[in-house]
């Protein structure tokens, strides 16, 4: 018989919780597929429709959805003979289709052999180099070779694919099924709660962002470092951390979470294992390439510390309603640099004294989800796709289906009212007005579920997840509570 405590009791069917039970919104669904489960149902008895399979199959439907959505700026046509892209009429605007793969296909220098680092151009007096940390560039680098090893086949065919858009086809492939991957790891960490990953497999943003960008890398990696230290492996989970750093920079918030479990309970052990291999693991990915290209390697702090809002953060809002740009005289954005990590600074403090004067002590997920949050609403860069790396956090933290399903619905709705807008004014483009109501929509759900997960925190609330787990997390491992 498995120990109680082990990852195969979090697990047991017997004790799984049916969401048709406890979700209106799932039980709304399960109605009109045929009714909800009944009282004498046996769950963990299906040979074919198994939890996993089901998650799977729908993981892979709003993937492709996700795919669908973008397909309409991978269209081309003919240049003397050669296929070029087809974005005429503003197309990846008005179709709500653009995604940084694709131009950077060419931007980057990805379309010619030659390393990332390597790649430098003239940008208004500036020369410019890769901007992505050092896996993420790696990772465009190696989809791009085998672009270029597959395209002389793919021309063969009639009509005009340009090689961009096969670019961006292997790069969606190979992150979808790296974000299969992250269900898979979310249906695991949710233990008797299993069908919380639907909120992850399901997420209206899966279909706006997948492949907006290069960040599902970084999911994987922080989903990993969770599910090893789950299993009391800290080395390994500093591992996958110092990897998703490699790739973006949001996984080395975690370290914040098991930083306040340590000190609450004084086992510092774990966390100097954690520390330790994530340094080192960031270190054997940098450090060659700072060395040979330390200019096109400290480009993304550079960038980062230059550059100004983007279009969905607190301060677009701001300045688009009030006028306030944040730079100084010199031109540079000192002064939104400072007020960003002020408020940043202080709510990570904030979140560290709640999270070591609570009377239980927290969940890791609880923490993560409320570190990356403030992150993201204090920061002056919240690029949309962004979002996605709250919806793991979010599900295994607060696995409210209503509230989270409503969130990503309106955070993926953002992005084409946010195309829109790019249009510009003169094209009709949707008032900074409209925006505004958008962000301050997905603003104002983030910061609700942050408050009832501290509502959580203080006892002022259920906790479904331990309910659901005889009173455990299952993600605290090495700082899981002892019990007699």
């Amino acid at each position: 018989m498995a120990d109680k405590h082990s990852p195969a009791y979090l697990g047991d069917p017997s004790r799984r919780v049916s969401p048709t039970r406890t979700e209106p919104i799932a039980r709304d669904f399960a109605r009109f597929l045929g009714g909800p489960l009944g009282r004498f149902a046996r769950p963990g008895t299906q040979r074919i429709w198994t939890p996993i399979r089901v998650l799977t199959v729908v993981a892979l439907t709003f993937l492709s959805l996700g795919y669908m959505a973008k397909a309409n700026c991978l269209g081309g046509t003919l240049v003397d003979g050669v296929a070029q892209l087809n974005w005429a009429g503003n197309r990846q605007y008005t179709s709500a289709c653009y995604n940084d793969i694709i131009p950077l296909f060419s931007g980057r220098g990805l379309d010619h052999p030659g390393f990332p680092y390597a790649f430098s151009w003239e940008e208004d007096g500036h020369t410019r180099y890769m901007e992505y940390p050092v896996l993420a560039g790696m990772f465009q680098w190696l989809i791009a070779i085998l672009t270029r090893a597959v395209y002389p086949v793919v021309s063969l065919v009639p009509g005009a694919v340009p090689e961009a858009s096969v670019y961006f086809a292997l790069t969606a492939l190979v992150m979808a099924l790296m974000w299969v991957g992250v269900v898979r790891l979310v249906a695991e960490l949710a233990g008797n709660r299993v069908w919380d990953a639907l909120l992850v497999a399901a997420s209206p943003l899966v279909i706006a962002h997948a492949f907006t960008n290069w960040d599902i890398p970084s999911i994987l990696a922080a989903t990993l470092a969770l599910w090893c230290f789950s299993r009391r492996q800290p080395v390994a989970a500093g591992v996958f951390i110092g990897l998703g750093t490699a790739f973006k920079l949001w996984p080395l918030f975690l370290l914040g979470a098991f930083l306040v479990l340590a000190v609450r309970t004084r086992r510092y052990a774990p966390l100097a294992k954690l520390f330790a291999a994530t340094v080192v693991t960031w270190l054997v990915c940098n450090v060659s390439v700072a060395i040979v290209y330390p200019q096109a390697w400290a480009e993304f702090f550079r960038l980062n510390s230059q550059r100004s809002w983007e279009w969905t953060t607190i301060y677009a809002v701001i300045a688009r309603e009030f006028g306030w740009s944040g730079f100084d005289g010199s031109g540079t954005p000192v002064i939104l640099n400072a007020v960003s990590l002020a408020l940043f600074l202080g709510l990570c403090a904030a979140i560290a004294v709640l999270g070591l004067r609570v009377s239980r002590q927290p969940r890791v997920a609880e923490l993560c989800y409320l570190i990356v949050a403030a992150f993201l609403l204090t920061n002056k860069v919240w690029s949309p796709q962004y979002s996605l790396w709250l919806v793991v956090l979010a599900a295994l933290a607060l696995p409210n289906w209503r509230l989270l399903f409503s969130w990503a619905l309106v955070d993926a709705l953002t992005w084409p009212v946010l195309m829109w807008h790019m249009l510009g004014q003169d094209n009709k483009g949707a008032p900074g007005e409209l925006l505004d109501l958008f962000v301050l929509g997905r603003d104002g759900l983030i910061i609700a579920i942050a408050v009832l997960i501290v509502r959580q925190m203080l006892g002022l609330r259920p906790d479904p997840v331990l309910d659901a787990h005889d009173g455990r997390d299952p993600l605290a491992g090495s700082f899981a509570e002892s019990r007699n």
